[in-house]
This record gives C-alpha cells, sequence and structure tokens, in this order.
C-alpha cells in the first residue's frame, strides 16, 4: 500500500483486513521504498493513492511496467475526483480506480478486484504447473529416446557377436 496520509492508511488496512483474513500489507511512502518492494516483496497488488507529495501513483504504475511485472495496481484515492484522470489511468495500466469517499465501504469495491487477481494467479499457477508436468513428461521422453538408442546400440553389438560364433563354425 502506497498512502502517504496516517489516518486513510488504518483505514484502508481495516477495510483489506475484512476481506482477508491475514494479509501481508507492507505500507510505503517514498518512491525509492516503493521500487524496492516490487522487486523484494513482490506484492500480488498494489494500492495507490494518486497524488502522493513529490511523486504521483502514475510513476509506480510507470515503473511496474518497465519491470515486467504483472502486478495490478489498483488506485485508492479522495483528492482527485475527476472522470477524464480516472479513464487515463486505466488506459494507462491502472487496474481500477477507487474514490475514498464513503471509505467504510471500501472493501466492497475492492472486493470484485481482489476476486479477479485471485482467479488470475490460481489460472497462472495451473498454466505453470501444466508447463511443469509437460517438461517433466519431455524429459521422461527424452530419457526413454536415450535408453531406447542404448539398448539398440547394445542388441546390435550382440548380434554381430553372434554372428560372428556362427561364422565360426
Amino acid at each position: 500500500m502506497v498512502e502517504d496520509n496516517a489516518t486513510d492508511k488504518v483505514l484502508i488496512e481495516r477495510q483489506i483486513k475484512k476481506l482477508l483474513s491475514a494479509p501481508k500489507i507492507l505500507h510505503l511512502t517514498e518512491l525509492e521504498e516503493v521500487k524496492k518492494s516490487i522487486t523484494l516483496f513482490d506484492p500480488d497488488v498494489v494500492l495507490s493513492d494518486y497524488n502522493l507529495g513529490l511523486y504521483s501513483g502514475l510513476e509506480i504504475l510507470q515503473y511496474i511496467k518497465t519491470q515486467n511485472k504483472r502486478i495490478p495496481l489498483i488506485f485508492v484515492t479522495g483528492t482527485i475526483d475527476n472522470e477524464e484522470l480516472a479513464a487515463e489511468s486505466i488506459l494507462t495500466g491502472a487496474y481500477g480506480y477507487l474514490l475514498k469517499n464513503n471509505i467504510n465501504q471500501l472493501h466492497k469495491k475492492l472486493l470484485p478486484y481482489f476476486e479477479k487477481i485471485i482467479a488470475s494467479q490460481e489460472k497462472e499457477n495451473i498454466t505453470i504447473t501444466h508447463s511443469k508436468v509437460f517438461e517433466e513428461f519431455q524429459s521422461y521422453l527424452n530419457k526413454i529416446k536415450t535408453d531406447n538408442k542404448i539398448i539398440r546400440a547394445s542388441y546390435q553389438e550382440m548380434k554381430r557377436a553372434l554372428d560372428t560364433l556362427k561364422s565360426l563354425e
């Protein structure tokens, strides 16, 4: 979570905890900390305010994109109530854009996003699992192919030896 307002941070965390029993929330305010955490913490999702003093959430979004990370970023903001800015954020690659007004209902607004993220991660995990199984199967087939070559070579050698013995009779 990237939030420079301490009160909003607490309120947003409370809303997240209504959805997840034991979320691991890393709270950051500085852009350099955010950049480090994108790599080291590898979050499932980034919730970010749009206006963060010396930088904006858009800079975080652009950084995530430069790292070729598929980390969804959801803007949770209260200072910008601008439909054009929200649309631009989504077109730039933001996963969502939510307003902090009625923050006590934020968990209801976050729920569909979190469900999509979880479903996407499950699908990706299945794809990764299928890829690993395929690679293991391919490796097994290659081993069988190698073993068959060795067996064929041994068979040919034994056949030559038998032919040599037959010729000595």
